[in-house]
């Protein structure tokens, strides 16, 4: 039997780095059985670090590719065990350095990463057994250190996997809003300002005809989902669930509404997954990866635009207008990455 360490940062709650662990499990559960693989998920009170006891080390979905979990790797590697990437994603880069990506110039990620940061990158790199990344602006960054571009695949975020129930017929004109807390770590650097904005932008909407959803997806984001339903104030058009849903069960949910805005990053591929369309608030790089993967960079805003009311309602506009459009593409980046996203348990790699 082999036995597999599954790393990731699970076991804290947070409904996006969940939902790829289950991912994870189930597939491994499809393609292998019980008697071929053994493996470990890395929650609390596993040393993940310690890679001995394992014969297959694998950096699951979350926006990983950090030195830290990559050492984990390199080691695992020195040790002659098989090292994978499994749609991992990127984050931290500023944002001047993402505005010069987005404009196709060249970047310095010296800031966020030192030469040793971009040596340990590209040795693991060159010894994975598979290397799926999550998005193209990734791939970019990790180009930037030094990464041969060879080595490097975009399979898309592991969430992709993740498929409705079935299409619901929406009586009423809905829109689900996530939001949540980042401790103030987005572009722009103020939280409140971007949730001042939220509030006024959903009394906008209201007076548009739709009713607001709350919802978070993370139990650390209560009290600013409450705080953002009290300042709509709007009890008759607003509501705010503070359950904390399953994957499956908040695409439910989320079928039946019109349309979303989402602060959290997997909020966005649950959406969509339903059949959806989104506004993502780009709070962070790892969401503009995910809209560029998704070629769905019409549907994101910056938390650090000056327009910020203006750029959420123009986007809710071109949502109204090209809804099937959105979620055909979506579909079509669903198929494209799917047998990616498989193909380590189809060709038994893990």
């Amino acid at each position: 039997m082999k036995k597999v360490l599954y790393v990731g940062w699970i076991g804290f709650g947070n409904l996006g780095d969940e939902l790829l662990w289950h991912v994870f499990k189930e597939l491994s559960e499809q393609y292998y059985s019980e008697e071929e693989i053994e493996i470990t998920p890395s929650f609390p009170g596993v040393d993940f670090k310690n890679v001995e006891p394992y014969d297959t080390v694998v950096l699951g979905g979350g926006s990983l590719l950090l030195p830290g979990y990559l050492q984990v790797l390199q080691k695992a590697a020195d040790l002659e065990k098989d090292i994978l990437i499994w749609g991992s994603g990127m984050d931290w880069v500023e944002k001047e350095q993402l505005d010069k990506m987005l404009a196709g110039e060249n970047v310095s990620l010296s800031k966020l990463f030192t030469e040793k940061d971009g040596e340990l990158m590209k040795d693991v790199f060159n010894r994975v057994s598979f290397a799926g990344i999550r998005g193209p602006l990734a791939k970019k960054a990790l180009e930037a250190v030094g990464v041969d571009s060879e080595k490097i695949r975009i399979i898309g975020d592991p969430g992709l996997l993740l498929s409705a129930n079935k299409v619901v017929d929406k009586k009423e004109r809905i829109i689900g809003v996530n939001w949540g807390t980042t401790y103030n770590r987005l572009y722009g650097g103020n939280e409140l300002a971007v949730e001042d904005t939220l509030a006024s932008t959903c009394k906008k909407l209201i007076q548009q005809g739709y009713k607001i959803a709350i919802y978070s997806v993370w139990g650390s984001d209560k009290v600013s989902c409450q705080r953002l339903r009290d300042k709509i104030n709007n009890p008759e058009h607003v509501v705010f669930d503070e359950k904390l849903y399953k994957e499956k069960e908040l695409m439910t949910i989320l079928s039946h509404y019109t349309m979303t805005i989402n602060f959290k990053l997997h909020a966005n591929i649950l959406s969509l997954a339903a059949g959806v369309p989104c506004v993502a608030l780009g709070y962070r790089f790892k969401v503009f990866d995910l809209a560029s993967s998704l070629e769905l960079e019409k549907c994101i805003v910056s938390t650090d635009s000056k327009s910020l009311e203006q750029d959420i309602l123009e986007r809710i506009v071109y949502i109204e207008e090209n809804e099937s459009r959105i979620v055909e593409k979506y579909k079509d980046r669903e198929a494209l990455y799917r047998p990616m996203l498989t193909e380590p348990f189809i060709q038994k790699l893990i």
